[in-house]
């Protein structure tokens, strides 16, 4: 199964990734708006959180944003196919970086960095940048469940030169990253509960979120930068960095995470509403918080 799996996907790589760009986009967008139209899985999910999110948004707005949003899940997948084959030329003419003069400031201080991160744009594609602009990137994964598509799934992200730490040992192996200077991942758009989760507010709503991210800054104190990606209308996909977020002191380490952890949500929140046809919004993202 393995092998027939493997042999599918690079076959899909291949076939795909020596498109020009343009028919690459047109192939995901369509693929988004089958799902959306016909499959249906988790559309009215997708609906449901946006109305939650803007409640004040006509149906219509509501409507055009999810359409356009799963059409970023198709471009999504379609980019996931083909970083396999994609070559550092057809990377410097898709992606492109603001803010790296942040990263090299942050790294001047010899403790790392952690990139405050979240599902939105091409959020693998932006992983596999890190090879291109030669930035030591680490990220936290997580397992799938089947262990096939995880094999391939793991082999295509390090294929790309990326250092994956799994979710059983990740506190020792983040710690020797930032001691070695390197750049740790954390997506922190997801709900997470207790007792590793803590209690936030997003868009005015009660929910929980990973406390690892504020965890880490409190006890390392290596500098946090927001870093995500937007598909730009043209397919080129613009990776953005910026400054620091300031570690401010609560009096004590869990009120130091909850206050961070809730900083960073509201950074999340910032980003999502600027560009919200672009985030994940099929995650079940408010769960109830119960401790």
């Amino acid at each position: 199964m393995i092998w027939l799996l493997s042999i599918f996907v690079k076959s899909a790589s291949f076939t795909i990734g020596i498109m020009p760009r343009s028919i690459q986009m047109n192939m995901g967008r369509a693929l988004g708006l089958f799902w959306f139209y016909i499959v249906r899985f988790r559309r009215n999910l997708a609906i449901e959180h946006i109305k939650k999110a803007f409640p004040h948004w006509p149906e219509e707005k509501v409507l055009k944003t999810a359409r356009r949003n799963f059409e970023n899940y198709g471009c999504g997948f379609i980019e996931l196919l083909t970083l396999p084959i994609l070559t550092k030329d057809r990377a410097s003419k898709l992606l492109h970086i603001e803010g790296r003069e942040n990263i090299d400031e942050a790294l001047k201080q010899g403790k790392g960095l952690f990139f405050l991160s979240l599902h939105i744009g091409s959020w693998e594609l932006m992983s596999a940048s890190s090879e291109f602009f030669e930035i030591p990137l680490n990220v936290i994964t997580k397992k799938i469940k089947n262990k096939s598509i995880n094999r391939i799934w793991v082999k295509m992200r390090e294929g790309r030169g990326i250092k994956l730490i799994s979710e059983e040992k990740s506190t020792f192996e983040i710690l020797r990253a930032v001691r070695r200077n390197e750049a740790v991942g954390f997506i922190l758009d997801q709900f997470l509960g207790p007792p590793v989760g803590t209690r936030v507010k997003f868009f005015g709503h009660e929910t929980g979120a990973p406390a690892a991210l504020a965890l880490f800054a409190d006890r390392t104190r290596s500098p946090v930068l927001p870093t995500y990606n937007i598909r730009e209308p043209d397919g080129r996909i613009r990776i953005v960095v910026e400054k620091p977020i300031p570690f401010m002191e609560q009096g004590s380490n869990d009120k130091n995470i909850s206050f961070m952890t809730q900083v960073y949500t509201s950074k999340i929140e910032e980003i999502v509403k600027t560009y919200p046809e672009q985030w994940l919004w099929i995650h079940r993202r408010w769960k109830p918080f119960r401790e």
